[in-house]
C-alpha cells in the first residue's frame, strides 16, 4: 500500500505482542494516537483468516475511533464466513450473521459511521447482515484479472479468450465485468445416479477458456468444469478465484497440473499466498492497487 500510495498515506507504528496467556498485547504508539484525529482519513486493513486472529483485530478495530480517527474505514479483503450465511434446518447458525455483527459493533468515529469495505463477498444478501451502525460498501477485485487478460491479448493478439463460468450464478454476478468477452456457461446436470458438469452455454474450441468465480474450497466444481471445456476443444484453460481457501492443502490438485495453464488468486488470504505463491500454475495478483485507487476516491470495482 505504501508502494502505490507514496506520500499520500502514512503508516501507524502499531506493538503487537502477546502475553504469557496467549492474550493479545496491543498498543498504538502515543504519537500516532494523538495525530489520528489530524488526518483526512484513517484505514485498517483486517485479515480474518482464522479464528485465531479475529479476536485480536477487533481489540484495534473497536479502538481507533475512540481515539478520534476521522472517516474511519475498515477493509476486509475475505469476509470469511461467507460461505454459512444460510439456515437450512433448526439449530443451525449462520456464522456470517455473526461476523457481520461483530463488525457493526464498530464504534462511530468523529465524521459519523464506520465504512466497511469487502472484495467479492459470496452472497451480496450478506450485506444486510450488518446494522445500520455502520456502512458498507461492496467492491470486487475482478478488475485485477481484465488487467492480466488485457496483458495477455497484447502478448498473444491471436489468441481468443472466453469468459467460463462454473454455473449460472457466477454467470449472472461477473457478465457485466467482462462486456466484450465471448462467454461459456457451465452447469451441473443429472446423469443416471450422479451429478456431472457439461456446458450450458457457449463454445470452448479452439479458445483460451478462463473460468471465473468469487472464490475456491476444494477446486472440485474447477476441476469438473475443465474436463468438457477440454473435450470441445478449449486450446486452454485457466482459473480464476478472488480468494484461494483451499482448506486441507487441496492446492495440490493443481500443483503441476499440465489441464491448468494459469491460475490466478488475490492476496486476500495470506496463509494460501505463503503455500503457492511461486508454485505452477498459481499467479498471486496483489490487491494494493485497488485498495490505494479506493482510498484516493477513484474506485471503479464496484
Amino acid at each position: 500500500m505504501k508502494q502505490n500510495m507514496g506520500d499520500q498515506v502514512e503508516l501507524c507504528d502499531l506493538k503487537w505482542l502477546h502475553f504469557p496467556d496467549g492474550f493479545p498485547n496491543l498498543e498504538v504508539k502515543k504519537d500516532d494516537a494523538l495525530r489520528l484525529e489530524n488526518f483526512y482519513g484513517t484505514c485498517i486493513i483486517l485479515s480474518l483468516h482464522s479464528p485465531a486472529v479475529i479476536f485480536e483485530q477487533l481489540c484495534l478495530l473497536y479502538a481507533l475511533p475512540r481515539m478520534r480517527a476521522r472517516n474511519f474505514r475498515v477493509i476486509l479483503p475475505w469476509f470469511s464466513t461467507g460461505q454459512t450465511e444460510r439456515v437450512e434446518k433448526i439449530g443451525q447458525i449462520a456464522t456470517a450473521s455473526s461476523l457481520a455483527r461483530m463488525l457493526s459493533a464498530t464504534p462511530a468515529c468523529p465524521t459519523g459511521p464506520s465504512t466497511v469495505v469487502i472484495y467479492d463477498i459470496h452472497a451480496l444478501q450478506e450485506q444486510f447482515y450488518f446494522s445500520d451502525n455502520v456502512l458498507v460498501e461492496l467492491k470486487s477485485a475482478v478488475w485485477l484479472l481484465k488487467l492480466e487478460l488485457d496483458r495477455l491479448r497484447q502478448e498473444n493478439p491471436g489468441e481468443e479468450i472466453a469468459i467460463t463460468f462454473p454455473d449460472d450464478g457466477a454467470h449472472k454476478r461477473f457478465k457485466a465485468k467482462f462486456e466484450g468477452y465471448p462467454m461459456i456457461v457451465c452447469a451441473k446436470v443429472r446423469d443416471g445416479d450422479k451429478r456431472i458438469v457439461q456446458i450450458k452455454e457457449g463454445e470452448p474450441n479452439g479458445r483460451h477458456c478462463v473460468i471465473v468465480d468469487d472464490l475456491v474450497q476444494s477446486g472440485g466444481t474447477l476441476l469438473e468444469c475443465i474436463k468438457p471445456l477440454k473435450d470441445q476443444g478449449a486450446s486452454k484453460v485457466s482459473c480464476y478465484a478472488t480468494h484461494g481457501i483451499f482448506p486441507k492443502e487441496s492446492f495440490n490438485k493443481f500443483i503441476g497440473n499440465d489441464q491448468v495453464h494459469k491460475f490466478w488468486i488475490t492476496d486476500s488470504i495470506p496463509t494460501t499466498v505463503s503455500a503457492v505463491a511461486g508454485r505452477q500454475p498459481f499467479e498471486i495478483l496483489s490487491l494494493a492497487p485497488l485498495l490505494a485507487e479506493y482510498l484516493r476516491g477513484n474506485s471503479q470495482e464496484s
